[in-house]
Formats: structure tokens, C-alpha cells, sequence
């Protein structure tokens, strides 16, 4: 699979938004930072708790009880003086999703319950904005990119809730390197929508790590979408 972004436009050009600054967020963030991204925002309204250190990789001790937007976007400045690091210390909602989806070129859904994610879907759908999503539960990771109207939406994909109850990965755990490997990769697909829209979206990535096997899932856009089908966006 050909993840590498074309030159065109030049990160330094463009603005990402990275929503949760846990496992996924800290490499994804690092990762757009290091490709010289202009301007990156890390929305975030937890902080920084010992246990974060061994999978979120832009914290250290001196950093706990920290609002983990802010120390991310200080570990990145240093690493990335030529962008513009902004941490916003507050929870996605309704009430802010729009604005942020809006001010920003693409997003990164690094979050990690359900409610967050279809907020995404349905702010990046409002706004035309592409994002890309991710998540990790123990050993497996999925990741896809999302052009709103253009390919399937994460409810097209998924119809149904992504997880129920004890489901989530604050019960069931997650694989360190399993979630270093998504929030990569959703960088690098974050670039490739910039870049190159037409060949990205619409196809989940499935990363096992315990068999180190890929498997792609391509998912068509649902005419009867509840979030993305056209019949549903007029009467919106």
C-alpha cells in the first residue's frame, strides 16, 4: 500500500487538527509536526496521568498533572520551532466541533469513545472537511480516511455503535506499538488527502499485531447513510 503523499501543497501550507492527545494523538501529532505542517491544533481537556507514560510518547514524569494539550505542544515546539503549535484545553462538543473542523484543513480523530467519533463524522460532513479515523483496541488497530461526500463516512462503515459498554479500549487495554503504528498512519493518510484527494478514502485499514497482518476493507458510500446520504443532508 502507497501511503507516501505527493509535494503538492506543501505541508508548510496547510493546518491539521488533531482531536485527543492520548496514544493515537501524541504520534500523529508528532508525526504532521515533523513533515512541517504550518499550523497544528491538539484538542485535549485530560491530563497527563503516569500511567499515559508508556504509550503516549510526548510525555515524561515532569509532565504529570499537565493538560495533555499543553505538553504536547510544548514538546513539539521544540522539535518543530517553523510550525504553530496551539493547545486547546477543552472537550469536542456539539458547540465547538464546527468552528474547529471548519479552521482546518483536515483532522485527525485520535479520540476514544464512540460519541466523539460520530462527532467528527458529522462536523467534518458539515464543515467539507476531510479527517481520518482511528482506533485501537489490545492488539488490533483500524484506520480510514474520509472525504465527506466523496467516499464513506464512518457511519457508512459503521451503521451501528463502534463499541458497546465494557467494550471501549479504557477496559479492554491497548498494544503500545499497535497504536505508535495507527496514529502514524493516520498522519500519513492526513498528508495523502492534502495531497492527493482523489486516491485516498473509503478504504479501512485492519493492523493485527499478533499475526503483524494488513487486511483492507473498501467501503462505498451508504445511500441511506443516516450522517452522509444525500437525502439526509438536504433535510438537515
Amino acid at each position: 500500500m502507497d501511503l507516501v503523499p505527493q509535494v503538492s501543497p506543501r505541508p508548510e501550507s496547510v493546518s491539521a487538527l488533531v482531536v485527543g492527545v492520548g496514544a493515537l494523538g501524541c504520534q500523529a501529532a508528532a508525526a504532521l509536526a515533523a513533515a512541517g505542517v504550518g499550523k497544528l491544533t491538539l484538542v485535549d481537556d485530560d491530563r497527563v496521568e503516569r500511567t499515559n507514560l508508556q504509550r503516549q510518547v510526548l510525555f515524561d514524569t515532569a509532565d504529570i498533572g499537565r493538560p495533555k494539550s499543553v505538553a504536547a505542544a510544548l514538546a513539539l515546539r521544540s522539535d518543530a520551532p517553523t510550525s504553530m503549535i496551539l493547545a486547546r484545553v477543552e472537550r469536542l462538543t456539539p458547540l465547538n466541533a464546527g468552528d474547529l473542523l471548519s479552521s482546518h484543513d483536515v483532522a485527525i480523530d485520535a479520540t476514544d469513545d464512540p460519541d466523539s467519533k460520530y462527532l467528527i463524522n458529522r462536523a467534518a460532513r458539515e464543515a467539507g472537511r476531510p479527517f481520518v479515523y482511528g482506533g485501537v483496541a489490545r492488539t488490533t488497530g483500524l484506520v480510514m480516511a474520509v472525504r465527506p461526500g466523496h467516499t464513506a463516512c464512518l457511519a457508512c462503515a459503521f451503521p451501528l455503535q463502534l463499541s458497546h459498554g465494557d467494550d471501549s479500549c479504557a477496559v479492554l487495554g491497548i498494544l503500545a506499538p499497535v497504536a505508535g503504528v495507527i496514529g502514524a498512519l493516520q498522519a500519513r493518510l492526513a498528508l495523502r488527502l492534502l495531497a492527493d484527494p482523489p486516491t485516498a478514502g473509503g478504504t479501512l485499514y485492519v493492523y493485527e499485531a499478533r499475526g503483524r497482518r494488513w487486511r483492507t476493507l473498501q467501503f462505498e458510500r451508504d445511500p441511506d447513510c443516516s450522517i452522509c446520504a444525500p437525502a439526509k443532508q438536504h433535510a438537515a
